[in-house]
């Protein structure tokens, strides 16, 4: 076996050993159970490089990644918009809402005069008969700041006044509509059916009040901008109401809306 001499310094070792390798390897020894052969290679000639196709299939797997980050931060952003879409919409729909909420107006009752308190006659001329009727002033108040009102609309309202549970008259409301915040005195006749014999006995007392009920039922409607409410309502008010012959004195009053 040769002995082996270390390589000298420089690229001209490198060459020559190179040399003695590749003649070593090119020479075929004769088989012998005697020998061994030991064949080595330069480290510096052992390289490393992943082969072409390798780099392709990384990169291609490397694409899906930075793709599916860039959907991703896509879909994040138009759920972001929506989000914020959706929020100030909410936000307007509240605000409206608060400030287009529909209130029902306010009623009182100002007097309350019965009139042609003789039984029915014929005017001066003849024509027709005059009709004994309970003349009402209500007051009306439109509390809301944004919306217009109107309260029977069209003549379509029908009053009764009610004393002790019996009609006593009964007929139209006059349709009325309002500015926000406007004040209304609607006056309209009721006319008298037959009395009973206790409310004609309170006539003739001025110093005693009587128990009274108006109920109103008319169609309503509120109207903005940014909101539009119609229903039939009814309006319920029980008062006393003292000497009705003449200028007549509201005692006391509660009236009621269904709104």
């Amino acid at each position: 076996m040769e002995e082996r001499s270390p390589p000298a310094a420089g690229g001209k070792a490198r060459n020559l050993l190179s040399s003695a390798t590749s003649l070593r390897l090119s020479l075929t020894p004769a088989r012998s159970t005697d020998h061994t052969y030991v064949v080595q290679i330069p480290r510096d000639q052992v390289y490393r490089v992943p082969p072409p196709e390798n780099a392709k299939i990384v990169e291609n797997h490397r694409q899906p990644e930075a793709q599916k980050k860039r959907k991703f931060t896509c879909c994040c952003w138009i759920f972001s918009a929506l989000l914020l879409t959706g929020i100030a919409i909410g936000i307007i729909v509240l605000i409206v809402n608060a400030m287009y909420t529909p209130k029902s107006p306010e009623f009182s009752i100002i007097n309350v005069h019965f009139k042609n308190v003789t039984q029915p006659q014929k005017n001066k001329s003849h024509t027709q008969a005059v009709i004994p009727q309970f003349e009402i002033d209500l007051k009306v108040v439109n509390i809301n700041e944004r919306m217009d009102t109107s309260f029977g609309k069209g003549d379509n309202g029908k009053a009764t006044l009610n004393f002790n549970n019996h009609e006593i008259a009964h007929g139209k409301y006059t349709a009325i509509s309002q500015k926000p915040k406007d004040s209304t005195n609607s006056q309209f006749n009721l006319d008298a059916g037959k009395l009973p014999a206790d409310f004609q006995k309170s006539l003739n007392d001025d110093k005693k009040a009587i128990p009274m009920t108006l109920t109103i039922n008319a169609p309503m409607e509120i109207t903005s901008w940014a909101k539009t409410l119609k229903k039939d309502v009814t309006v319920t008010c029980d008062f006393d109401v003292q000497s009705v012959k003449g200028k007549s004195m509201i005692k006391s009053e509660d009236c009621k809306t269904d709104f």
